[in-house]
Order: structure tokens, then sequence, then C-alpha cells
């Protein structure tokens, strides 16, 4: 009997199963849809219900099969052209923007926007498929979707979508009467409940730019280290200075070597071509200079170097404590001083050649930012020209501090290269060798590099155009900023059902003013305006504050964090870096508040649409 029984019911559980799950996929289809412009999806709406009136009074009740097809194909081309519209208005607008050429998110857009190639299959399969194109086909398929877009919607995607918000509140202001008045009223009405929603809004969102803002100060300060006509070499193989290993004998020939024969690029990397048609070509060589001369004859710009990352205890620390601490030997400071845009300030001097002084202590200049970190080592709030300090077995004077604020040279301590160095140190032979080409342009320094790299013959090299290579060490960087998405879903999540149960509160209480406002006119779709701008407005305000919070508390404080490029091992750069909260940060603060207000508010208004007029009065 129990047996039979179970068995009867096994459809029934069957299909309350289907019917959950159902709901649930379509639950996450409505709120994927409701991050689009809700101009452009109310527009759309009589697709889906062709009884439904946006831009009209009423619908005729009696409309054969063929109108109700053409409405709804109307509507949906109605929708997509708004949408498109909107994207359109807000890509010129933000292109018009004085705006950086590179925007701080753009790795976002580069990560998940990648080349269509991955849809012909597995790897083996898509380069025998690949291999079989036209070149034209195979270039379609191998191009990322990021270089087919304009450069705003890659560089810039978060002025883009605000834009496209903001454009999208005008349109629904335009297309409908929206009882905006009663939802001021309640908003001043119940301003205790809608105020700790809009300061759990201001908390999440706070974290949030001031993790941005960290990210975005160390891409500022890799993006300032790189000097344009600068060629950055190392030895082949080598990943980061720290692991580079080059020899003495041919490093003088590389100042006098020159790219013969070289293409000519323009920005877009397009070959220059003459008044003919013909393929720019021109000589590639290091810049040289007479104030710099030997035998008579100008020196060229190129800085050999050696870099260390030296373990230094601090002192009066107790448990004891060490840090790392940057360390770059010159065989001339004065031309590295030129080749990498350094200064110093008054009253400061480059070490001499000797580099110790009448004391014996070893002459150096410091970055400022190394120099804060060095200062409350003697009770000072920076090290300053005739303060010394301790480093291996010797003492240290400095005898200049470089403005090398917004750089990786800030962090560094530079010195001659000198026995009393190289020897305790274990570093004899350079690591770096840095070349300021003629024309100080990155296109032609890449040029330079990859001469350097593949058809240089007398010594190998690794070379980078130097703003290339500290965009290399920026991969911690993107590393970190995957993790802070990653948190920011999880704040998400938490923030929408925050917003869901405040609305839900909302609507609960106000039931009959839901039916009032039916029997005024106002439609279903205008009552679900309504409240979803009535959470809007909440999340908008409470972000701003975050935005405003973040600002004041972390903008231009100093921090420390290590760049690497990669390799393993103890490679990278330890940096004091600038935290910087700029109109890149505030946008993808203000972005993810209005996220979060859409996705909140969107449930509780469709239940408050839902509702019928006789229902909400009882």
């Amino acid at each position: 009997m129990f047996l039979a029984r179970f068995f009867q019911s096994i459809p029934r559980r069957l299909w309350s199963t289907a019917k959950r799950v159902f709901t649930a996929v379509g639950t996450v289809f409505v709120l994927g849809l409701s991050l689009l412009p809700l101009s452009a999806l109310l527009l759309a709406f009589p697709a889906f219900d062709s009884q439904e009136s946006v831009l009209t009074d009423a619908v005729s009740e009696r409309q054969s099969w063929l109108r109700r097809t053409l409405r709804r194909i109307a509507a949906l081309a109605l929708g997509l052209t708004v949408f498109l519209g909107l994207l359109a208005v807000s890509v010129e607008i933000v292109s018009r923007l004085p705006l950086a050429e590179r925007g701080s998110f753009a790795v976002v857009a580069r990560t998940f926007l990648p080349a269509p190639e991955f849809l012909l299959g597995p790897e083996p399969q898509r380069k025998e498929v690949l291999a079989k194109m036209p070149s034209e086909t195979r270039a379609f398929w191998t191009t990322p979707l990021y270089a087919k877009l304009p450069p705003a919607m890659v560089q810039h995607w978060p002025f883009v979508i605000l834009g496209v918000y903001f454009l999208d509140l005008g349109v629904l202001l335009l297309i409908g009467n929206v009882p905006l008045a009663y939802n001021l009223r309640n908003v001043r009405v119940r301003w205790k409940t809608n105020a700790m929603t809009g300061i759990s809004f201001t908390a999440v969102v706070a974290l949030l730019v001031f993790l941005l803002a960290f990210v975005n100060g160390m891409n500022q300060l890799t993006e300032s280290s790189g000097v344009p006509g600068n060629v950055f070499c190392l030895s082949d193989g080598a990943t980061d200075e720290i692991f580079s290993n080059l020899g003495y004998g041919d490093l003088d020939n590389v100042e006098r070597a020159a790219a013969d024969e070289e293409q000519l690029f323009d920005a877009a990397g397009k070959p220059l071509l003459d008044d003919d048609g013909k393929t720019l070509w021109r000589t590639i060589a290091p810049v040289r200079i007479k104030k710099f001369e030997r035998n008579d004859k100008p020196v060229a710009l190129a800085s050999k170097e050696t870099y260390y990352s030296i373990n230094m205890p601090v002192p009066n620390t107790d448990p004891p404590r060490r840090r790392f601490v940057q360390l770059r030997t010159l065989d001339n400071v004065e031309i590295a001083a030129q080749v990498h845009n350094i200064q110093l300030y008054p009253g400061g001097r480059w070490f001499t050649p000797v580099g110790v002084d009448n004391q014996r202590r070893i002459e150096c200049v410091l970055g400022d930012g190394i120099a804060a970190t060095l200062g409350p080592d003697v009770g000072k709030k920076g090290l300053t020209v005739g303060d010394e300090f301790p480093l291996g077995n010797d003492t240290w004077v400095v005898v200049g501090v470089m403005k090398s604020e917004g750089t990786t040279f800030g962090s560094e301590i530079w010195a001659p290269r000198i026995d009393l160095i190289y020897k305790p140190f274990g570093k004899e032979k350079y690591t770096t060798l840095v070349l300021r080409t003629e024309a100080d342009t990155r296109e032609v320094s890449k040029i330079f590099a990859n001469w350097l790299t593949q058809k240089y013959t007398q010594q190998k090299f690794r070379a980078f155009s130097e703003p290339d290579y500290y965009a290399e060490l920026t991969k911690t960087n993107n590393t970190f900023l995957v993790a802070i998405v990653i948190v920011c879903v999880v704040m998400a999540i938490g923030g929408v059902f925050g917003m869901m149960t405040t609305m839900f509160a909302s609507i609960a209480q106000r039931i009959k003013d839901i039916g009032v406002l039916r029997l005024l006119g106002f439609k279903r779709w205008q009552v679900m305006v309504s409240f979803l701008l009535e959470s809007l407005s909440i999340a908008i305000l409470g972000g701003a504050m975050g935005v405003f919070l973040a600002w004041l508390i972390a903008d231009g404080r100093q921090s420390t964090s290590t760049l690497s490029g990669g390799g393993g091992g103890p490679g990278g750069k330890s940096v004091a870096l600038k935290i910087t909260v700029d109109a890149q940060v505030a946008a993808m603060g203000m972005l993810f508040t209005l996220v979060m207000g859409r996705l909140g508010g969107l449930v509780p208004a469709l239940s408050a649409m839902r509702m019928k007029i006789l229902d909400s009065l009882r």
C-alpha cells in the first residue's frame, strides 16, 4: 500500500522539481536581462505580451495573428534599436572625454573578449582548420573581439556602461509618466530603513574602491617608470633583472650597434609609406650626445647597471625583522640619470666615481620612497642629505635624494659600481643595459629591441621597449585584479539580498498604495519602474558616499607592494606606490553600486507589477 502511494507520487514530485528548476532558470534569465537598459526592455516588452502597451494608452483586444506577430517583431526591433542607439551615443560621449589613452580596467575587457578561434575545437584540430582557411578568414578567427570594438568600449568600458544607464534614465522619463513624487515621499518617510541600506552600500563600495585604487596605483607606477625611447636589455632567457647576468666584452659594442633597414610603423602598427606608396626604412641606433665625450667623440646614452635585492635587518625591532631593499649600482650615474630622466632635489649631488668619502662611507643617492622607508630607523620622517645608515658590513651616507615619486626608482638606492659593493653582495657582472634610441618613441624602441633580440649576433640579449618591460611586471596587478573581481561578486550577492529585503518590506507595507496607483491610471510597467528607481536612488546615494569616503581616506596614501614578471624565485621589485582614487576608479565604484541596485530592486519591483488591483486594495 505504502509502495503504491510512493510510486504514484513520483510524477508529482518530478513535476514539482522541474517547476522549481524552470523557475530558478527563469529568475536568473530575468536578472541577466535587468542589466540591459530598462527603456529598451520596456519597448521590447510587447514582444512577449502582445496586450501590453508602453508607447500607447491602450491596445485593441481583437487582433489577428498576423497583426500580433508584426507587433511583436516591431517591439523587438524598437527595443534593439534603442539599445544600440544608447550604446552608440555613450561611446561617442566617452570618446570625447579628456580621459587617459589607456584605461585602468581594460584588462578585464581583453580577458572576457578573446579571439573566437576557441569555437573551432581543441588546439590540434583548431590549428588544422586555421591552416586551411584563406588569410582573411583566418585573420577574422584569430583577431581578438576587443580589437574589433571602438577603443572607448575596451579602454573605458565602465564609463560607457555608466553613460548607457544615465541615458536610459532620460529615455524612461520621456516615454512614461512615472510617479516620482510618490517615491521621493516614501524615501523621506522611511528614511531610517533606507539609511541603513544606504550605509551598507557605502561600506561595500568604499572597500571596493580602496582595493581598486591600490591596483590603479600599481598600474600608474609601472606605466610612469618606462621612458618611451629606452631599450631595456637583459641576458638571454632572463625574466627579471635579478636573474640577468651580462658579460663584459660586448656591452660597449652594443652602444655602437645600428639596426639598418628596419621598417617604420605608425601608432596603429601599420607600415609607413612614402609618397610613391613604398615602405619607409631607417637606421635606428642609440642616441649620442657631446655632453659626455670620450676621446673627443660623443658618448651614447647607454647605462650599464647591476641590480641587487638585499635582505636588510630593521634596527630596534623586537622580535628582529628584516626588509628587502633594492640597490642599483651604475658605471656612470650622470648618464644613467639622463637615460632614466631622473633629477635630484635641491641640496643634493651625485656620488663621485670613487664612491666613498674621507670617512670610508659609501656614497649613495636614494629614491624618495626608500628615503621615507629608512627614515623611521633613525627617528626621522625621511632620510636627507648627510644622513647615514648601515647596509651589509658598511656605513652608507646619503649625498642626494632623487625626484622619483611615481616611478619604481623611488624604491631604489643608487650607488657607484665599486668592489666594496659587488664583492660582498656577490655580483661582479652587469645585470642590465638601458639604451636611449635617437627617436624617443615607443614604436622605435620596440623595433630596436626586436632587432637586438633576434638579429644582433655579438651577444644574446632579451631586449624590451622599457614601457613594455614595466608593463610585463604588472602581471601581479592583473592577478590581484582577478581576486578583487571575485571579492566583488561575493560582496555584490550580499548587497543584492540586502536591497531585496528592504524593497520587499517596503512593498509589503504599501500594497494598498500600489492599488491606488493602478486606479489612478498608472500601468504595471510604470509601477515596476517606480519601485526600481526607488531602489536605484538608495544605491546611488550609498555608492556615492562610499566613493567619497574612499577618496577622503585612501587617495594619495603611500603603500608598499611587489611587482613581478613571473618566473618564480626571489624576483620582483618591492616598490612604494601611491594609492590613487581617480575618475576610472570612481566610475567603477558607481557602476558596481548601480548593478547591485538594479539586481536588488528588480525582483521586488516585478512582484509589485504583478499585483492585481482588487487584490492590492483588500
